[in-house]
């Protein structure tokens, strides 16, 4: 009897003590975790939808969404073809980004003409063979000479239509400032260890939610509830130039590397991919070499101001993850956006939006179920 009445005693307390701390937890609707294009973005699209958010951030300045391009650009060189699923969004990525410039009070999307540079006969012969492909038609055509001023094309070039550069630091920075006094933040490093299931919520140090979205780039490799995912760490090497003299019109242009202008004088060149790769410390050797490819056609002197280097998370057949845990309820993942995350994100985080608010479905290709 005696043991019976001293293990009600300690039920008691027991229950005494999680319903105190039950009640001393703040309570959101959604635990963000990440807030690169994807997170941020998707917690714009969930304010939208009245919903009260923690985003969970450590701000990395060599996190890829920071060491990123921002480049649109809708043609995939090899084959020549449009970008996956470009009929079903890319036409749309200018008026997503006005909208938000416009709510932001921001500007960070930049419009911008694309020229892809031939390398040799070779590749000028499969570019010009899809001049006249009906898929093609309205978004490639032989360049206009004289646009292409102190660039070498001496196996000519293609003009690309619907090309555009984001300012990747400058949407962060404006989404920060925006959600900031409705939103609550946490900056410091995600501990997985921390989050526990509680009934049917998800608790986080004296945080709960019903809902916890991950979109936390590369560190995806330390989430235990995804490892079934496949992710493979790549990292690409990012360089600011500046010119001696403004010579070349402004414009996205392709060779093997990129050149784009960076919006602030500058000009940004890229990039290598080190596959496997989870070192972010830029080598002197990856730079020279890219800046030895670009002297190859470009006619103008330049100097190397900045070179960083970024780790993203790539995925199996190229189609971003995005989904409810097939055991764990309310655990989400949205990643693998990869070096389209600045047009994907006009697409996905409305649709991962309205898919956590609204159960709207996914799209097939990038729904995590695909894989059972």
């Amino acid at each position: 009897m005696k043991i019976q009445k001293n293990i009600a005693i300690l039920r008691f307390i027991w229950l005494k003590f999680v319903a105190i701390y039950k009640e001393r937890l703040k309570e959101v609707d959604i635990i963000i975790v990440g807030a690169g294009l994807a997170g941020t973005s998707l917690a714009l699209e969930l304010s939208l939808r009245k919903q009260n958010l923690l985003v969970v951030d450590l701000p990395n300045p060599n996190s890829s969404s920071r060491v990123a391009a921002g480049i649109v650009n809708p043609v995939v060189p090899k084959g020549v073809r449009t970008t996956w699923q470009y009929h079903a969004f890319f036409k749309a990525i200018p008026a997503y980004y006005a909208y938000w410039e416009k709510q932001l009070n921001a500007s960070f999307f930049n419009s911008l003409p694309g020229f892809q540079i031939h390398p040799d006969d070779h590749t000028a012969s499969q570019w010009q063979k899809r001049y006249s492909h009906p898929e093609m038609q309205e978004i490639i055509a032989a360049a206009e000479p004289d646009s292409l001023n102190n660039v070498n094309h001496p196996f000519g070039a293609t003009r690309v239509n619907h090309c555009a550069k984001l300012n990747t630091q400058a949407f962060l920075t404006a989404a920060k400032n925006w959600l900031s006094p409705f939103t609550e933040w946490d900056e410091e490093a995600f501990l997985h260890a921390s989050l526990i299931r509680v009934d049917n919520e998800w608790h986080y140090k004296n945080w709960k939610a019903k809902a916890v979205v991950f979109c936390e780039g590369i560190n995806v490799l330390n989430n235990p509830w995804f490892r079934h995912l496949h992710f493979h760490p790549t990292a690409g090497d990012l360089l600011t130039i500046r010119f001696e003299q403004a010579v070349i019109p402004e414009a996205l242009y392709k060779n093997r590397e990129w050149l784009i202008p960076d919006g602030a004088g500058n000009w940004l060149v890229g990039s290598t991919f080190h596959k496997g790769s989870l070192d972010e410390t830029p080598k002197q050797e990856d730079a020279e070499m890219l800046l030895q490819r670009l002297q190859q056609w470009v006619s103008a002197d330049f100097t190397l101001v900045k070179h960083l280097r970024g780790i993203r998370p790539t995925v199996e057949g190229r189609r971003p993850y995005l989904g409810e845990h097939n055991s764990e309820k309310g655990l989400f993942i949205y990643n693998g956006l990869g070096s389209k995350g600045s047009s994907l994100i006009s697409w996905l985080s409305p649709m991962m939006a309205d898919y956590l608010v609204n159960e709207q479905p996914l799209h097939a290709e990038v729904d995590i179920n695909r894989y059972g």
